[in-house]
């Protein structure tokens, strides 16, 4: 089975469906990653969010965005390599964190033929006001309806938010084997960690029992709050 995954920015997959990427790769599946964003507004935005962890961020204040986007972009290479990803399955559309809403075009574009014969497609909740987040779920709605990938199955995950979906159409998956690899695998996002609910977020993955999806397939797009 190919199993698309659409991440806003790095570490957004941890957040999302870390223990269930893990599952899937442990079961053999050809799972694909996209980060869509640089996380390049990370400073700007946690400074602006009263989010910052300056003595940890110390080191990254003084940085151009340009280099904060590299740095992040590295982070994501070393920790999708250590997830067990082939390199040919990550891709980095490198659009601005703070610009994901006008550059969905770009992402339908860059997107089309990762997606063109996948069996499910898994992308983030638009439920928030992340607008990274709500453009990374447009864009890969937008590019299964161009596309018409009626035979492929949706996941969608919740970030930061509750998942608004029927009980029918929600699934668990338990991935309470995953946690100390999860946990591990955030701290390959150093920059990440510099923001105080990623920071707090983080130490509830030794906790984490099970990943919550709605389920959903082509003929329920737009029936629904969460897709």
């Amino acid at each position: 089975m190919k199993i698309v995954v659409f991440a806003p920015h790095p570490d957004d997959e941890i957040f999302g469906c870390g223990g269930s990427i893990l599952k899937w790769l442990e079961k053999g599946h050809d799972v694909h990653l996209i980060y869509v964003t640089d996380n390049r507004a990370l400073i700007e935005w946690g400074i602006r969010e009263n989010q910052l962890l300056e003595e940890c961020a110390r080191e990254y204040m003084n940085l151009s965005k340009d280099e904060i986007a590299e740095i992040a972009l590295k982070e994501a290479e070393h920790v999708s390599d250590a997830f067990g990803f082939e390199k040919n399955n990550v891709y980095y559309f490198k659009i601005h964190d703070q610009d994901a809403e006008n550059n969905i075009e770009l992402g339908v574009e860059l997107a089309s033929e990762i997606i063109s014969d996948a069996d499910r497609i898994v992308m983030p909740s638009d439920h928030n006001n992340h607008n990274d987040h709500q453009a990374t779920h447009t864009m890969a709605k937008e590019t299964a309806k161009r596309l018409s990938l009626k035979n492929a199955e949706y996941y969608v995950y919740a970030l930061y938010n509750v998942l608004k979906a029927p009980k029918e159409k929600q699934i668990k998956i338990k991935v309470a084997q995953y946690q100390e690899r999860i946990y591990d695998l955030m701290k390959g996002y150093k920059t990440q960690l510099c923001l105080k609910d990623t920071r707090m977020g983080w130490k509830t993955f030794k906790r984490r029992r099970s990943e919550r999806f709605g389920v959903f397939n082509f003929g329920d797009m737009d029936k629904y709050e969460n897709f």
